[in-house]
């Protein structure tokens, strides 16, 4: 039996190769700085005003219920269970990327925060923190007068 030759068949097959080794490295067992990949890490943003701190914290998908903050010895920390809803138990994941289970991240708070007055508000799968500043950490303005 006479198969035509592909030249380019040999590329197609080193291509297929590369493509499963990239796959098997980004897979679910792969760790991230000592982290697996298949633990929750929300993305957080950290702003400084002059007169707080904001924090933004995506997690998306989840009920405000579901979401634990908690300071302790200057230590912020972000906590909850992203639970998976599936409407029935049949049918066999291809590709499974979305990710369920606990989380938590923590944040050394600076000394220049009144933690009485931390707010949280939970919007559009975000959750915004305010740490509002003491009073002795705001910037204050000092006139110059004239003599």
């Amino acid at each position: 039996m006479l198969v035509k030759w592909e030249p380019t068949l040999g590329l197609t097959r080193v291509n297929d190769v590369f493509d499963r080794m990239l796959e098997d490295f980004f897979s679910a067992d792969t760790r991230f700085f000592g982290e697996p990949v298949t633990s929750l890490m929300p993305l957080m943003n950290i702003e400084e005003t002059k007169d707080a701190y904001k924090i933004s914290v995506e997690l998306p998908g989840m009920e405000k219920d579901d979401i634990d903050i908690e300071v302790k010895d200057n230590v912020l920390t972000i906590s909850g269970e992203k639970k998976e809803e599936r409407e029935s138990e049949e049918g066999t994941f291809y590709r499974r990327e979305r990710r369920f289970g606990k989380f938590s991240r923590s944040i050394n708070l600076p000394n220049d925060i009144n933690i009485d007055d931390i707010s949280a508000e939970y919007k559009n799968g975000v959750l915004m923190l305010t740490l509002p500043k003491t009073e002795e950490a705001k910037p204050k303005k000092i006139t110059v007068k004239n003599k």
